[in-house]
């Protein structure tokens, strides 16, 4: 009996024993298996919350965005991804429920494994919105109150930021440096103040198509106008109206706050699941989590070690809740129109109705187009003489106009006078009143942590919402421009796609993020460099598009303006009555560059992640001319394709005026005039232009001077009684100089070899990896 009794004891101390063992080994697996480094996502505007669960949700479309790179580039085995669904039901420890999220694990080349915590936070239906009837009219409402706002479209990027903030220490070396690159013509075609005064044109003609496409429909369709109207307010009533998170955001103070505490909940379960959070906001998210983070004095910024905003609405949302001061809602309104009064005084110097400028060039035009066509034979001394007195005449309107001698009307210098009042007074009222406010703008606190909160701010030099340059960010935040896809709204919503550069970049992040908290190599550096060669690449190949595309686009518009200019319309006047051409034409133009931006993209991506699978690389596929090799080509190609245009339509009134010379063939240097402009767009964009084609345009503009009979002298040689004679001989000078340039042309090859690159300095680990492989001496062991 007694022996069974101290047989049950030892049992029942043998049980306890197994069941104390238990526990505490579980408890070593689960602090064993907490991630170490958690990465939250915060979507932008949209109604995300309707996609949970599905691959358009957040924690699929950001999340995946970043780690599928390490699986096409180590193997579909070396990420598992675990998802856990949101869970909706409060509770005392989680008022808000916990968030969908995804235990990912990543095996490195070597075989190291890691652990990231990656969760969403879906905060588009956590906060409450106005009454559908009353949705659209606060819509509206605020829409008209904050109507300057839409210049911040056409605003200055980043691109911008030389000329805006240049690098020179003082006004008058400033000055100095733009005046000589001014003067010189080369030099000037590839400043930054030239690509700037170039965005800035585009921008303004698109605005102004735009605007007279909607006032062109508004007048001539009313039932049509009306009806879209309708439905516009029908849609601002819906949850569709995903202009009303904007103005939570900027306008309303108690949702904005709500929604604040619902983002501090979520980050709250990220600091009870991991030691350190990295947060990824995307467009209105960034605005968010900076408020975040800036929050109490920057309390919430606790195992927080990198805020990353893509694309963030920071400078767009604060910009429109500065509207709200009645100083900065009366500069904003002010500007423009100190802007149209300026545009208006000076119109002489640039409009051609009423500008001796203009009027002296279009002079120097006609005195050209006759001496371009008639045959050398045909041209007599008296029409030399008066060729000549036409073009001195012309110059000297040319310099009147330039020196104000034309007729300025007291009414254009009183605008002048209006518009320079205007714009002192808003530089006033910024320096005394809102730069002061404004210089520890959008610095966050310091953090009380072991480690300091690292920001970083990611955005396309396309992107209309992050490309913003004014007002700057505090020094290092903004990183390089990460290349998407070229287009304003394509850029903005793509950053995450599976061929986007950004996600590999956040990857090589990662990778980083785990070597710090495993203390092993997974291959960050290497990656990173890898995805910084390709940056570079895709970068210039994305800014020689556009620049091509905008060349086009300018050829086009010359080409439609010209006519009704020519016949005394002001040039606002000739954009408004030609909008449908030149909105075919940007439409036409967008798609097929957007449509080649995005297969030479896919193309480079693929060859990125065949580097990093260590696969075998072919020739740099992205060939660029240097830019001090472009001048000459580009303004021989660009003036042969004047004098062609020019030249056929002398000869087509030529073929009108004489028949029996037989002029034959008047459209073939009309023809050549476009093949020399569009060599002159992709020379000047740094593409490369193959000798053949030049010659060949170069050939086609001789064409009628070949095949034409003329004027019959016995006395003069054939070529002399050609009609286009004086036309051949400019534009094969021209392609001749173009040819020159085309031989003289260095190429640029990128993305570039890793050879290519300057060597790196390995570190310790590197070094003691080296000599355990190969010996002290360099010899494989």
């Amino acid at each position: 009996m007694k022996l069974s009794q101290r047989r049950r004891g030892r049992d029942r101390a043998n049980k306890a024993a197994q069941r104390k063992a238990t526990s505490k080994v579980r408890k070593r697996s689960r602090n064993g298996d907490k991630p170490h480094v958690g990465y939250l996502v915060i979507h932008g505007v949209g109604n995300q919350h309707r996609h949970i669960g599905s691959d358009r949700s957040p924690l699929r479309h950001m999340g995946r965005g970043i780690v599928d790179p390490i699986a096409k580039a180590l193997g579909e085995s070396s990420v598992t991804w675990t998802e856990t669904p949101e869970c909706r039901k409060s509770s005392a420890e989680w008022p808000f429920g916990t968030p969908a999220h995804a235990t990912v694990g990543i095996t490195g080349p070597e075989t190291q494994t890691g652990t990231v915590l990656i969760a969403e936070a879906v905060w588009a239906d956590r906060f409450p919105r106005p009454p559908w009837y009353l949705r659209w009219l606060l819509t509206l409402g605020f829409v008209l109150l904050t109507l300057p706002a839409a210049l911040l479209l056409v605003g200055p990027d980043r691109r911008d930021r030389s000329f805006w903030a240049p690098t020179e220490t003082s006004f008058r070396q400033t000055f100095l440096s733009s005046l000589r690159d001014g003067l010189r013509p080369g030099a000037f075609l590839v400043s930054p103040d030239f690509r700037h005064v170039a965005r800035m044109a585009w921008r303004f003609l698109t605005s102004v198509v735009l605007l007279a496409a909607f006032t062109a429909m508004f007048m001539e369709h009313p039932w049509w106008t009306a009806s879209c109207a309708a439905v516009l307010i029908v849609l601002l009533s819906t949850r569709l109206n995903v202009a009303d998170h904007v103005i939570m955001a900027a306008a309303r103070d108690q949702e904005r706050e709500k929604l604040l505490d619902f983002l501090e909940e979520r980050l709250r379960w990220m600091r009870a699941h991991c030691d350190e959070i990295v947060m990824v906001a995307h467009s209105q998210g960034g605005f968010l989590a900076h408020q975040l983070m800036a929050r109490h004095g920057g309390r919430n910024q606790s195992k927080v070690v990198r805020l990353v905003g893509v694309g963030s609405g920071l400078k767009p949302i604060w910009l429109l809740q500065q509207i709200k001061r009645p100083l900065v809602w009366a500069v904003a309104w002010m500007l423009p129109i100190a802007s149209l009064c300026l545009a208006w005084g000076t119109s002489p110097l640039i409009e051609p109705s009423n500008s001796e400028v203009s009027a002296g060039m279009l002079m120097q035009l006609k005195a050209m187009v006759p001496a371009l066509a008639l045959p050398l034979a045909a041209q007599s001394t008296e029409f030399s003489t008066g060729t000549l007195q036409d073009m001195a005449e012309s110059m000297e309107r040319v310099q009147s106009g330039l020196l104000l001698v034309g007729d300025m009307s007291w009414g254009r210098w009183a605008a002048i006078m209006v518009s320079a009042m205007l714009t002192l007074v808003c530089g006033l009222i910024i320096k005394i009143h809102i730069r002061p406010a404004a210089k520890s703008l959008f610095a966050l606190p310091p953090s009380k942590g072991p480690k300091q909160l690292r920001w970083e701010e990611y955005s396309s030099q396309h992107d209309m919402v992050g490309r913003m340059l004014l007002p700057t960010l505090p020094q290092g935040v903004e990183q390089e421009a990460t290349p998407v896809l070229g287009h304003p709204l394509g850029d903005h919503t793509k950053y995450f796609d599976g061929d986007g550069l950004l996600g590999r970049r956040l990857a090589a992040r990662l990778l980083a993020d785990l070597e710090s908290s495993r203390r092993r190599n997974f291959g960050a550096r290497q990656w990173a460099e890898t995805v910084a060669r390709y940056e570079r690449a895709l970068r210039k190949q994305h800014d020689r598009r556009r620049c091509f595309q905008g060349v086009l686009m300018l050829w086009v518009t010359v080409g439609v303006l010209t006519p009704r200019i020519a016949g005394g319309a002001t040039i606002v006047g000739s954009v408004i009555e030609s909008w449908k051409p030149l909105v075919v034409a940007t439409l036409v133009l967008s798609a097929v560059f957007t449509w080649r931006g995005r297969r030479s993209h896919r193309e480079l991506v693929a060859m990125l992640d065949a580097e990093l699978r260590g696969e075998p690389q072919q020739t740099p596929p992205v060939r660029i001319v240097v830019p001090e090799r472009r001048t000459a080509t580009t303004m021989a190609l660009a003036l042969g394709a004047v004098f062609a245009f020019l030249g056929a339509l002398g000869l087509s009134l030529l073929s009108r005026l004489q028949p029996a010379w037989n002029v034959g063939s008047p459209g073939a240097p009309m023809l050549a005039a476009i093949i020399l402009a569009i060599l002159a767009g992709a020379a000047g964009s740094g593409y490369r232009v193959r000798r053949r084609w030049v010659a060949g345009a170069g050939l086609l503009a001789c064409l009628p001077a070949l095949i034409s009979n003329g004027p019959l002298d016995a006395s003069a040689p054939a070529w002399a009684t050609a009609p286009g004679g004086p036309l051949a001989a400019v534009v094969l000078v021209a392609a001749s100089i173009a040819l020159i340039g085309l031989m003289r042309a260095r190429m640029v090859h990128l993305p570039e070899t890793p050879s290519s690159l300057s060597p790196v300095v390995p570190g310790p680990r590197e070094v003691s990896r080296n000599v355990l492989t190969h010996g002290a001496d360099g010899r494989p062991q």
